[in-house]
C-alpha cells in the first residue's frame, strides 16, 4: 500500500516480513520466467513438422512407385491395361462404398422423418377430434345466447358464473384451434422435408446404379485382359519368370520402405509392441485361411511367403495391429496392396484387395477397416493374400494369430 511522509512523497510499505521480501525479489529477478504460451507454440510447430514429414513421405513413395514401374518395364499393353482397370475398379468400389453409407444415412433420416410425420398426423387428428367435440358442445349450448341467459337469470351471481364459464369455454376452443393450426404447419414442413429427402435418396440410388453398371463393364474388360495375359504367358517357364520377378519387386519395395520409414515412425506408444502381440492377433478378414506359408507354389520352386484367406468380394479387411501405412497402391502380382509398418522392423502385407481405404502415411488402429476383399493382381477367385515380415524377411503368419 501507499502512504505519504511529511514531504508529500509516496512511500511503499510492504505488509510482510523482511525474508519474504527477499524471496519475492529472487523470484522476480533470478528465477527463470514462466513460459505460458510455449506449450501451444511447440505443439503448433510439431503439427507443422508432422505435416511436412507426411508430405515428404508421400512424395518419396510416389517416386518409389515410379521407380518400381520403370524397373518392371511393363511395356506389355495388356499388363498395363490390367493395372489401369483394377485401379479403376478400386476407385469405383470406393465410391460405391461411400454411396452405400450415404444411402444408409439417408434411409435412417427418411424413416425418422416419416415416423415424425405419422406422429404429427395422429396428433392433428386428436386435436381435430377434440375441436369437433367442442364445436358440437358449443352448438348445443349456443341456442341459449348471452341475451337470453341475461333475461332469464334472476340471480346476478349465477349470471356472472355462467358468463365466466362461457369465456373459459371460448378460450379453450381458441387455444385448441391455435394448436391445431400450428400442428398443420409443422406437418406441412415435415412433409416437405420428407419429399426433399426422398428426392435425395432417389438421386443417390440412381448414382449407385450408374456406378454399378460401370463397375460391371470394368469387370468384363478385366476378364478380357486376363484371357489375353493367359495367352501371353502360356508356357510354364514364362509363368515362373513372372512369379520370380513379382517376388523380387516386392522384396525390393520392402527394402526401400525400411530405408524411408524408420525416421518417420516416431510416435511414442505405451501399448504392446507387435512382437508382444504374438499369438493374440485377430485375422484381418473373415474367411477360410489356407496356410500356404513355406509350401511350394504349383508351377515353380518358389515358396509361399504368406497365407491366403478365401473371403467374399467386398468384405472388410482390417489392420491386425496399430501402425502406419507404408504403401497403398497397385503392385504387379499382388494387385491393390497395402503395407503397414508396425515399428521395430515388423510389417504386414495385405494383397489382392478390391479397393484401398487408406493412403501412404495414414495411422491405423487395430481392427480399423483399411481395404475390401477382391481379386486384383489378376486373381480368378476373391480372397486376401496376407504376409508378416520382420526386417524384410517373411514370417509364418499363423503363429501370430489366435488358434
Amino acid at each position: 500500500m501507499l502512504v505519504k511522509d511529511d514531504k508529500n512523497s509516496s512511500i511503499i510499505v510492504f505488509p510482510f516480513t523482511f525474508p519474504v521480501y527477499f524471496l519475492l525479489l529472487f523470484l522476480l529477478f533470478v528465477a527463470p520466467p514462466l513460459r505460458v504460451d510455449a506449450g501451444n507454440a511447440l505443439s503448433d510447430q510439431q503439427r507443422e513438422e508432422k505435416k511436412q514429414q507426411l508430405q515428404q513421405l508421400r512424395q518419396r513413395m510416389a517416386l518409389l512407385r515410379e521407380k518400381i514401374e520403370a524397373r518392371q518395364q511393363e511395356k506389355n499393353a495388356t499388363a498395363k491395361k490390367l493395372r489401369q482397370i483394377e485401379i479403376r475398379i478400386g476407385d469405383r468400389a470406393y465410391v460405391l462404398r461411400k454411396i452405400k453409407r450415404h444411402l444408409r444415412k439417408q434411409k435412417r433420416k427418411l424413416r425418422k422423418l416419416k415416423k415424425e410425420q405419422q406422429q404429427t398426423r395422429r396428433q392433428l387428428k386428436l386435436q381435430r377430434d377434440i375441436l369437433a367435440e367442442q364445436i358440437r358442445a358449443s352448438y348445443m349450448i349456443g341456442r341459449q345466447e348471452y341475451l337470453k341467459l341475461l333475461l332469464n337469470q334472476q340471480n346476478p351471481a349465477a349470471l356472472g358464473r355462467t358468463l365466466t364459464y362461457y369465456d373459459y369455454f371460448n378460450q379453450a376452443r381458441s387455444r385448441q384451434i391455435e394448436q391445431a393450426l400450428q400442428t398443420v404447419q409443422r406437418l406441412q414442413k415435415i412433409t416437405a422435408r420428407v419429399k426433399e429427402e426422398t428426392h435425395k435418396l432417389e438421386l443417390a440410388q440412381r448414382q449407385q446404379r450408374r456406378e454399378k453398371q460401370k463397375l460391371e463393364e470394368d469387370f468384363i474388360q478385366r476378364q478380357q485382359v486376363l484371357r489375353q495375359i493367359e495367352q501371353d504367358i502360356a508356357s510354364k517357364g514364362q509363368r515362373l519368370k513372372k512369379l520370380a520377378a513379382d517376388e523380387q519387386a516386392l522384396q525390393q519395395l520392402l527394402n526401400e520402405i525400411r530405408e524411408i520409414m524408420p525416421s518417420l515412425l516416431t510416435e511414442i506408444d505405451a501399448r504392446k509392441t507387435f512382437a508382444q502381440r504374438r499369438g493374440h492377433l485377430k485375422w484381418p478378414v473373415q474367411g477360410k485361411v489356407k496356410k500356404l506359408f513355406g509350401h511350394k507354389r504349383e508351377i515353380a520352386n518358389l515358396k509361399w511367403n504368406g497365407v491366403l484367406i478365401r473371403s467374399k468380394e467386398g468384405n472388410n479387411v482390417r489392420a491386425v495391429s496399430h501402425g502406419r501405412v507404408a504403401y497403398a497402391d497397385w503392385l504387379r502380382g499382388y494387385g491393390m496392396l497395402i503395407i503397414i509398418d508396425h515399428g521395430d522392423g515388423y510389417m504386414t502385407l495385405y494383397g489382392y484387395n478390391q479397393a484401398l481405404y487408406k493412403e501412404t502415411g495414414d495411422w491405423v488402429e487395430e481392427g480399423e477397416i483399411i481395404a475390401s476383399v477382391g481379386r486384383s493382381g489378376g486373381q480368378k477367385k476373391s480372397g486376401l493374400y496376407f504376409e508378416v515380415r520382420y526386417n524384410g524377411k517373411p514370417r509364418n503368419p499363423a503363429s501370430w494369430f489366435r488358434s
